[in-house]
């Protein structure tokens, strides 16, 4: 179990960093996904504060086209699938400093992975 755990903590962090850059693309450079404090509550709690990021996501989608940034947008959201955890449910609490850190290493995964493609681009 512990390792299933951490393996969706790591997911986690992947989705954050998709959903992250996905309300940027569509609501700017001051986005709430981008502030430090957010970055830490979700950590801890996932299921808490990104399930509520998930059914925005289409917004945030449309947004972004608005702006003129729908192509990579695009491509963001249909990760998203991808990035869930494996359970019905997002994780509800990643206290431990392992869990911790593979969700961390996940988002800065995610976040690489954004930054080979936009300079692919």
């Amino acid at each position: 179990m512990a390792n299933d755990l951490k393996a969706e903590a790591y997911l986690c962090g992947r989705l954050y960093a998709a959903l992250a850059e996905l309300e940027r693309l569509g609501e700017g450079e001051h986005h709430s996904l981008g502030r430090p404090d957010v970055v830490r509550k979700l950590a801890l709690e996932p299921s808490k504060h990104l399930t509520r990021h998930l059914h925005l996501a289409g917004k945030y989608l449309m947004a972004a086209r608005t702006r003129g940034k729908g192509g990579p947008a695009a491509a963001v959201f249909r990760s998203l699938p991808d990035l869930l955890p494996s359970g019905r449910d997002l994780p509800g609490c990643l206290r431990a400093t392992g869990l911790q850190e593979r969700f961390h290493e996940g988002r800065a995964a995610q976040e690489a992975t954004f930054g080979k493609a936009a300079g692919a681009g």
